[in-house]
């Protein structure tokens, strides 16, 4: 069944992501870089700034294994290949949380409609991060059965995730180790449990403090901040239930001996301690400070998550012994469920996130555990500390975040359907709804893909094909396609070197030439470093036909009204190159004469 998916799936993935081209460039930036490190510089240093160094050491060890020059039609069909294998895994993990096939071919279809926005930015992080964290879920799914290989691999994918982009690894970490912290023995678990609920509780405090003065922020935090409190009193304020060895040092072998093995290989490659830690921890902290793109979230939601709070309180505090009938848990549960579900598919982008106060719920089923309590309570964690990938760029980042929805949707689902049908004489509008509510997520979900097919379809159909070197099978907008091939052209015709200003890296892969400067970022202008780029201005003042492609609309988008801080590079630029032809949003300077 999981194989007939991607067999239906697989065309819609290859017009979606060959069907546009994106200005802001971020996939050529992906395959500069790659091809830097094929080319033997080294990792986290500014040639390979921004990510961690696993990225490059998994996929360019598998080009290198394969042959394959990355451009933008190789890395767009191993962008295919991620995103199909991300939803196979995550169908898989909610099938072993569920035992139910058709809420995971649910959970395959939602995950592969909720990563369509790998399209729009082919060959970054984004996909890897996906498939590792599915199958974070997945591995977690085992803890039963094989504690110890379980421990390692968990381990191993955090420091993976670490080894990515340090956040999404804190966000994995943290969830860990609260399912950790539920494995000690009674007399452990009863100080360190309450005290990481308390730390995962203030992270987001934490994370955001440098901008908690912007009142998307303060908003985000507080609403993230009061749906992880929720889900510490559902897992912390019951009594303790029994629960699989920890399995501390195996979880330590697995995520300490993935980090040490991706750092030794780029220490190994000519990398420096202190490009470790200036590319993993210090521009992760700057970044915030140079560019943002909010998630207006309603004020409402944050008093939706008080609501949850109070409820779970209810729930499992001193008032617990008022019990709820278990036809209206069971539907509670159900529509809880299908929302998480469902939301990601049809609502705004962001209204997904308020259900992230009903995590909870899935902390304590209402009979039989199909899931484990290690499971539940490490989807929840994940689930809501994990949302915070949306900060500061609430972009991508989105999908990322709603990723680990997908399977703890799944679960409530099942947790009500299970109670309504185990209630003693439900009603007829119980059974009803206990035995059409999978019915009806699957005919949503398939009608999703359906209309998603024939839309992405109508747009691969209406464009051109780029006829760029190394894009040859991307179709743009005849316009757009036109503009990018004469200024190729001009390029070809008028420079023997050329710098992109912002980074717009592609150009490097359509014209066949090697960058000028070790800056391959989009906003290096935003992050100037003024000793090392009076030394590059100093190498390029000889360099004979030297050019700048300048996109002031993107640089308008990075900047987000702020002026452009003054550099060498930057004044170089102003000061010594004129405009000889625009095309669209691109022109084409040349030295001055």
């Amino acid at each position: 069944m999981f194989t007939l998916v991607v067999l239906v799936a697989a065309p819609i993935a290859y017009m979606s992501m060959f069907g546009g081209f994106q200005a802001y460039d971020d996939e050529g930036y992906m395959l500069v870089t790659l091809r830097d490190y094929l080319a033997g510089h080294p990792l986290l240093t500014p040639y390979l700034a921004l990510y961690g160094p696993f990225f490059y050491e998994l996929v360019g060890g598998f080009f290198k294994l394969l042959g394959i020059i990355p451009t933008n039609d190789s890395g767009r069909l191993f962008s295919i290949v991620v995103w199909l294998a991300s939803s196979v895994v995550a169908g898989l993990a909610t099938y072993r949380l569920t035992w139910n096939l058709a809420v995971g071919v649910v959970g395959q279809l939602v995950t592969f409609s909720l990563l369509a926005v790998l399209a729009q930015e082919p060959m970054t992080t984004y996909g890897l991060i996906s498939l590792l964290l599915a199958g974070l879920v997945l591995v977690a799914t085992y803890r039963l059965e094989k504690p110890r290989a379980t421990a390692v691999l968990v381990g191993a994918i955090v420091g993976a995730l670490c080894m990515l982009k340090i956040n999404v690894g804190a966000f994995a970490g943290l969830a860990v180790v609260m399912a950790w912290a539920g494995s000690l023995t009674p007399v452990w678990r009863r100080f360190v449990l309450p005290a990481i609920a308390g730390v995962i509780t203030l992270a987001p405090f934490t994370l955001t403090s440098a901008l908690l003065g912007r009142g998307w922020v303060l908003e985000l935090a507080l609403f993230v901040s009061l749906s992880t409190a929720s889900v510490a009193i559902a897992y912390v304020a019951p009594e303790p239930r029994s629960e699989p060895p920890s399995s501390t040092g195996w979880l330590l072998l697995g995520g300490l001996g993935l980090v040490a093995a991706s750092l030794g290989i780029a220490l190994a490659g000519g990398s420096r301690p202190v490009d470790v830690w200036n590319d993993l921890v210090v521009r992760a902290v700057r970044f915030p400070q140079l560019f943002t793109l909010p998630v207006n979230i309603n004020p409402l939601a944050d008093a939706w998550a008080v609501v949850s709070v109070a409820v779970a309180v209810a729930t499992f505090g001193p008032l617990r012994h008022a019990r709820v009938p278990a036809s209206a848990a069971g539907a509670a549960r159900i529509a809880s469920g299908l929302y998480m579900l469902l939301s990601i598919l049809l609502l705004p982008s962001w209204i997904f996130l308020l259900g992230l106060p009903l995590a909870w719920i899935a902390i304590r089923p209402p009979g039989a555990d199909a899931a484990g309590s290690y499971c539940r309570i490490l989807l929840a964690a994940l689930a809501v500390i994990g949302s915070l990938q949306i900060y500061p760029v609430a972009g991508s980042q989105l999908a990322l975040a709603a990723l680990v929805m997908v399977p703890l949707g799944a679960v409530i689902l099942t947790d009500g359907i299970a109670q309504l049908l185990s209630s003693p004489a439900p009603a007829a509008p119980w059974r009803r709804l206990a035995a059409w509510a999978t019915p009806f997520a699957f005919a949503v979900t398939v009608t999703i893909l359906i209309l998603s097919g024939y839309l992405t379809e109508g747009r691969f159909e209406s464009g051109s094909p780029s006829g760029l070197a190394g894009a040859e099978s991307v179709r743009m907008p005849a316009q757009q396609g036109a503009q990018l091939r004469e200024l190729v052209g001009g390029i070809e015709r008028d420079c023997s070197a050329f710098i992109t200003y912002p980074g717009m890296n592609s150009l490097y892969v359509w014209t066949g030439q090697e960058p000028a400067t070790p800056l391959r970022y989009g906003v290096w202008w935003l992050v100037p470093d003024v000793n090392d780029e009076q030394l590059i201005v100093q190498q390029l003042e000889g360099r004979p036909r030297l050019c700048v492609v300048k996109n002031q609309t993107l640089i308008d988008f990075w900047a987000q009204g702020r002026a452009v801080p003054p550099s060498p590079l930057v004044a170089f630029i102003d000061q010594n190159f004129v405009e000889k032809r625009s095309y669209g949003d691109y022109a084409l300077l040349v030295r001055r004469t």
